[in-house]
């Protein structure tokens, strides 16, 4: 199993970033290469810019916690393992985004490393103030 894990301090409250994080359906806000998202229920598709979709569960949204726990179960990657979370955490005057990602085959990593990179640097702009 292979774990990337993203530390993202952002210039908002914790409360306005965990508001944006926790509104599940509207990913396609915070992130630039997901054109469109809509979700019913706990499954979640994210149509990509590039072309293709990603399906999502959402498996958690703990408002004590200020944590996301969802699971890609289809995407073009084909990983074969996907448990992802975002947690808001206070720093300072601002908020903290810890993004961990835990994945199947390692293989995949050389096509999901540069997407992690790039959504980490859209949320930390779109989920500031």
């Amino acid at each position: 199993m292979t774990t990337v894990v993203k530390i993202i301090d952002i210039d908002a409250t914790p409360e306005a970033v965990w508001a944006k994080i926790a509104d599940t359906a509207r990913v396609s806000n915070l992130i630039g290469f997901v054109g469109s998202s809509e979700q019913n229920g706990d499954v979640r598709i994210c149509n990509l810019e590039g072309g293709g979709f990603v399906v999502e569960k959402i498996v958690s949204v703990d408002h004590d916690l200020k944590r996301v726990f969802y699971s890609i179960t289809d995407s073009p990657l084909g990983m074969e393992i996907h448990g992802a979370s975002m947690q808001i955490e206070e720093n300072g005057a601002g908020a903290r985004l810890v993004w961990t990602v835990d994945f199947l085959p390692a293989e995949v990593s050389g096509a999901l490393y540069p997407l992690l990179e790039s959504a980490a640097e859209d949320m930390k702009s779109s989920l500031a103030n």
